[in-house]
């Protein structure tokens, strides 16, 4: 499940996380990972015909015209230059929805001008909301597999603010 850092280093009680995600309309969910995709998930790298698996097994939502896999790993040649770039603090016109599928990894969020660190894993289900300053860092391990559910049927993008990670 979730846990969410303040700067401070506290930890913010479940109850906190509700009443937080709440104010600011941020979704933090369990959805258990189908078991039928542990080995495919396990693979390093995922070509296209697995990753197809992996969004067969997983439910669309009607309200987003696109989705897709991402998988950040040590062994994806432009793993470093794809990471850095979801580290710059930015926003999205539409919601940002990730299934965290494998791996681990960190969403920064601004909450009462204070920096919160929503860290995530295997079955998390996490909405951040259109306009909300955010970033996302992977973790020691440098590794992550989830499917992005996209408002924009061109695929990602972002509006970066320029604030310092």
């Amino acid at each position: 499940m979730a846990t969410l850092l303040f700067d401070d280093g506290r930890e913010a009680t479940a109850a906190e996380i509700e009443a937080i995600a709440r104010a600011h309309r941020i979704v933090v969910e369990h959805r258990p990972v189908p078991a039928a995709l542990a080995e495919t998930l396990a693979r390093p790298l995922l070509d296209d015909t697995a990753a197809a698996t992996v969004l067969d097994a997983l439910p669309p939502r009607p309200e987003f015209p696109s989705r897709d896999l991402i998988v950040l790993h040590p062994e994806r040649p432009d793993n470093e230059q794809l990471a850095t770039k979801f580290e710059n603090w930015h926003r999205h016109a539409g919601d940002e929805i990730r299934h965290i599928l494998d791996g681990a990894g960190i969403f920064g969020v601004i909450v009462d001008g204070q920096r919160a660190d929503l860290h995530v894993g295997p079955g998390d289900f996490i909405v951040v909301p259109a306009g909300l300053e955010h970033n996302f860092r992977l973790t020691a391990a440098r590794r992550i597999k989830a499917v992005r559910y996209l408002s924009d049927a061109e695929g990602w993008s972002a509006e970066f603010t320029g604030r310092a990670a």
